[in-house]
């Protein structure tokens, strides 16, 4: 693939392959640090799934959030923000130190997991945060930049989700810095994980399954005005969701139930992303990627068992259960199925012609039922079967998905581009674009 001048700013289509490959490499890391952390013989969270210290959890979940999944968002961000904006505000070198700074923050922490020491992991998880951290600050100039070049005739139908998620980018690497530097202050842990997973990546997700379903296919979900507003309702009630946890913690409240306020915005998001509608279209035949509507679909389930555990067993868990639902049914499935989408239109592969990935969604079916049963077992409502047995199977079906995606990231992501094209076929399709004035389409390179 050859790119032009960065003058003419088409040579951006087709960036997001360098930080695929930085997530197939950190990918097969990970798998060894959920092993090590999860099955391994060692003593890092007092037993399967239980929580003890702040450090191993808070380890192998910045993993995901902020590294190989991160890297797979940006990826894409840099392929598709630029075509809908008719603007670049970067260079293939930021590119290039994003790549550096997400591969080396994930090493540092991994190696950190693998010695199984405490005062080893804190450490090099520090650095390898602060890596992963500024990856996202370095970011926030361009977001600014691009968020600025929106005009009327942009063809944008996420509006406002799209750039919240963008801006919102170094207030991540901000709280992320700030959480590890006191990671054994509880404040700052639950101030991670209620910022950058409940907030950001939720709107990350929803801005992505929007882009699919209503962008890409054309499915009309909403319109402009219904997108800003839902916009602003989420926010308001990440917000709520963020404060009561901190009252919480300070004792301002006692309740426990106040956790489960992580399932309101889980459920707007699915509500007003109007599921009826999306169904209504996958009845009538209509082709979509199987791991975004998968997704989606677990949107709901995750909501209530978010509530099961704030009546439950908020104070106990720390709501790892739907929090592990979200991160892998909801936002790592999303972010696996807009990845394929975005590189089989980069094939020009037509719709009716993609693979569905079974494998993967029926994984990920394996795996939010095994946790949904670990979280009923664990709230003395379900216990028919040996949670250790559970566990494994819950795990053994995460790492199934994972290799599935991996095997096709190397396959077709990185090494299989005999039908590759700079420009992907949705742009090039797209008929309120008038191609003979517009830079991107003046020349083809592949």
């Amino acid at each position: 693939m050859r790119r032009i001048s960065k003058e003419s700013y088409n040579w951006a289509a087709g960036s997001y392959v360098d930080l695929f490959i930085v997530s197939a490499v950190t990918q097969v890391l990970f798998v060894i640090g959920l092993y090590w952390t999860f099955l391994g013989d060692t003593d890092w969270v007092g037993g399967p799934l239980k929580v003890g210290s702040n450090v191993p959890i808070l380890a192998i979940g910045t993993l995901p959030v902020l590294g190989w999944g991160m890297a797979l968002a940006i990826g894409i961000g840099f392929d598709k923000f630029p075509l809908d904006y008719k603007a670049a505000p970067f260079d293939p070198s930021l590119i290039s130190t994003i790549a550096a700074l997400n591969i080396g923050g994930q090493i540092l922490i991994i190696a950190g997991i693998l010695t199984s020491n405490h005062e080893n992991l804190e450490s090099l998880a520090k650095m390898g945060a602060t890596l992963l951290a500024a990856q996202l600050i370095l970011i926030g100039p361009l977001a600014w930049r691009l968020s600025k070049a929106r005009s009327a005739k942009d063809n944008v139908k996420v509006g406002i989700w799209g750039i919240g998620s963008m801006l919102s980018l170094p207030v991540i690497g901000v709280v992320t810095i700030l959480s590890w530097i006191f990671v054994h202050n509880d404040w700052f842990y639950i101030l991670f994980w209620t910022v950058i997973l409940d907030g950001f990546w939720l709107m990350v997700t929803f801005t992505l399954i929007l882009a699919h379903f209503q962008d890409r296919l054309g499915w009309q979900l909403m319109d402009q005005k219904v997108t800003g507003r839902a916009f602003a309702v989420f926010s308001v009630l990440v917000i709520i969701h963020i404060l009561l946890s901190l009252f919480h913690q300070s004792g301002v409240i006692t309740n426990g139930i106040v956790g489960a306020s992580i399932s309101a915005p889980i459920l707007w998001i699915f509500f007003v992303s109007r599921p009826d509608r999306i169904w209504k279209n996958v009845f009538a035949g209509k082709q979509c990627s199987a791991q975004i509507l998968s997704a989606h679909s677990w949107l709901l389930a995750t909501a209530v068992i978010g509530i099961y555990e704030g009546i439950y067993f908020v104070g106990e868990s720390g709501m790892f259960y739907t929090r592990f639902m979200l991160i892998f049914g909801v936002v790592i499935q999303t972010v696996w199925g807009s990845s394929v989408y975005l590189h089989e239109d980069h094939n020009h592969i037509e719709i009716e012609d993609r693979k569905t990935r079974w494998i993967s969604v029926i994984m990920m079916l394996t795996l939010m039922t095994g946790i949904i049963y670990l979280a009923l077992n664990a709230g003395g409502h379900l216990s028919k079967i040996n949670p250790e047995i559970v566990v494994a199977i819950t795990i053994l079906a995460l790492l199934i998905a994972a290799l599935e995606f991996f095997i096709w990231l190397v396959r077709d992501g990185i090494f299989n581009h005999d039908g590759w094209h700079r420009m992907p076929m949705y742009y090039s399709n797209m008929d309120n674009y008038d191609l003979s004035d517009d830079e991107y389409f003046s020349s083809e390179s592949e």
